[in-house]
């Protein structure tokens, strides 16, 4: 099956229909050229405004661009970029140019014909309106070099008009050295191709490719790139930043509609399923789509504002059905214990709870928690049996807090299973990654306190910062602070709320 996926790529290389140029497979580079470290791959198509960004982000690396072997594929663009590609093209004879006929509608296919065509030893993929950090590669590559890992992935910055964040952090939390996937719980949940680099032979000789799928080719890629390696590394090195700004409006992540994405996905659940690997290696890469693409889908402001929400809902039944075919119980596996919930819900053919469960989460903003053995529930008001209480898995609340000597404390109750694994506390600019402190925190039983002096405080760029919790190494929870309660009854608002004097006060205001 995996012949199949690289197949047109291989066929278009031999047709009269594609046009090549600094062909690092042809002849003259065969006997002349130096065998290059690292593989970029590009596919591009109509990003005449951030192409040269992009290339000139390889361009300009550390390692050097006569170490790289730069394959950008021009998928039929109908603007200026292929005359872009062509300026760079003419300049360096190690970046290869590949204009395509035709449009594929898809990354998939120009980024196997990079993988057919790349020598080197190493590859990597840049979407052509990205770029990398100036050393992002060289920082890869020596991790790679030095361990001999198949695999390492480093950090990926969304950068959108007025923030960045990080993408998949828990990836890059910190540096790690010949693991497997396995040994980082949500290694699977980072499956685009963004801050990667991998073995090139590994790739070609286990017939790795990307199907030619307007969404989910990534996911396909990468589960047998994870079902291949050995081991695999992590750095905490920013290394790729991802283009979301107002003026990159047209990207395929942004346009693709979100069922066409669930539908995507079925035929990615039906591949995983017809491989013939080790049953727990399947498990976490089918969980990963199961709870958090389709299910997760639910707990959205998109579904839970459709007007077609049978749409949806027969995603799910598609992916259920799918789910007969294997040998261990599927929803046994989730993670979060309301999708859990959700889905036994869906499975007990109460569709109607199961809407409400969604609607709940989105729109009610005086959710009860309760308090049980130590653990933290939520309380569902709208089922009265036993899915009445579903675990959260973790829950913080503050309470007091005070300024002594020009430091500030604050104290907050916790509970939940992760008390033992908590880390620090994260103060985070909700605009600029790299604007945070990190706070010691001290835990006694189900009372926590961490504390920040003001002179750390005043070093930080003027923002504004959301306060986490830290654990399990990269897993963030907010503490909460409810300063209001607002509620209607017999046709009035009724609010208590927190004065500007910090007591608390009631407003009683009429709906009409």
């Amino acid at each position: 099956m995996n012949f199949l996926v690289r197949q047109k790529a291989r066929e278009l290389l031999k047709s009269g229909n594609i046009s090549i140029k600094n062909n690092p497979v042809g002849l003259r580079n065969k006997f002349l050229g130096k065998e290059k470290k690292v593989t970029v791959v590009t596919a591009a198509y109509n990003a005449e405004k951030f192409i040269r960004k992009t290339i000139e982000s390889v361009i300009n690396q550390t390692m050097g661009i006569d170490q790289i072997e730069y394959i950008i594929i021009d998928d039929y663009s109908t603007d200026a970029t292929n005359k872009i590609i062509q300026e760079y093209t003419a300049k360096y004879k190690n970046i290869c140019s590949v204009t395509l006929q035709e449009n594929n509608g898809s990354p998939g296919t120009p980024r196997n014909i990079g993988i057919e065509l790349g020598t080197s030893k190493y590859i990597t993929f840049l979407d052509a309106d990205d770029w990398l950090a100036h050393d992002g590669l060289e920082s890869l590559y020596n991790i790679l070099e030095e361990t001999g890992d198949d695999y390492v992935v480093g950090k990926t910055v969304k950068v959108e008009s007025e923030a960045e964040s990080v993408i998949g952090e828990f990836a890059s939390i910190k540096e790690r050295r010949s693991i497997t996937p396995m040994d980082v719980p949500h290694f699977f949940y980072h499956m685009g191709p963004t801050a990667k680099m991998m073995n090139l032979p590994m790739v070609k000789e286990n017939e790795i490719g990307f199907p030619n799928m307007k969404f989910g080719e990534d996911k396909w890629f990468f589960t047998d790139v994870f079902f291949k390696v050995r081991a695999v590394s992590t750095t905490k090195k920013p290394i790729y930043y991802v283009n979301r700004t107002s003026e990159n409006p047209s990207s395929l992540t942004r346009v693709t509609n979100v069922l066409e994405k669930r539908k995507a996905d079925i035929d990615i659940i039906k591949y995983i399923q017809s491989k013939d690997i080790a049953v727990e290696l399947k498990k976490v890469a089918l969980n990963r789509i199961y709870e958090y693409d389709i299910v997760k889908t639910f707990d959205s402001q998109t579904f839970v504002k459709s007007k077609n929400k049978e749409d949806f809902i027969e995603i799910l039944r598609e992916a259920v059905e799918t789910a007969k075919n294997l040998s261990y119980d599927f929803k046994n596996e989730f993670k979060v214990p309301i999708y859990k919930l959700a889905l036994e819900l869906f499975m007990g053919d109460r569709i109607e709870d199961f809407v409400k469960l969604f609607e709940w989460l989105k729109r009610d903003s005086n959710k009860k928690y309760h308090i049980k053995d130590g653990l933290p529930y939520y309380e569902l008001p709208f089922l009265e049996d036993e899915y009445r209480f579903v675990r959260i898995p973790m829950l913080a609340r503050a309470m007091d807090s005070f300024i002594m000597d020009n430091v500030y404390h604050q104290s907050f109750e916790i509970y939940g299973d992760d008390i033992d694994n908590i880390d620090s506390v994260l103060i985070r600019d909700r605009k600029r990654i790299d604007n945070e402190i990190n706070c010691g925190v001290q835990i006694d039983g189900n009372i926590g306190q961490f504390t920040v002096s003001l002179e750390e405080i005043d070093k930080m760029e003027m923002s504004l910062f959301t306060v986490f919790i830290r654990y399990n190494d990269y897993q963030l929870m907010n503490i909460k602070r409810i300063l209001k309660n607002k509620m209607t009854y017999n046709k009035k608002n009724v609010e208590f709320y927190t004065t500007v004097a910090n007591n608390l006060g009631l407003a009683i205001k009429s709906l009409e």
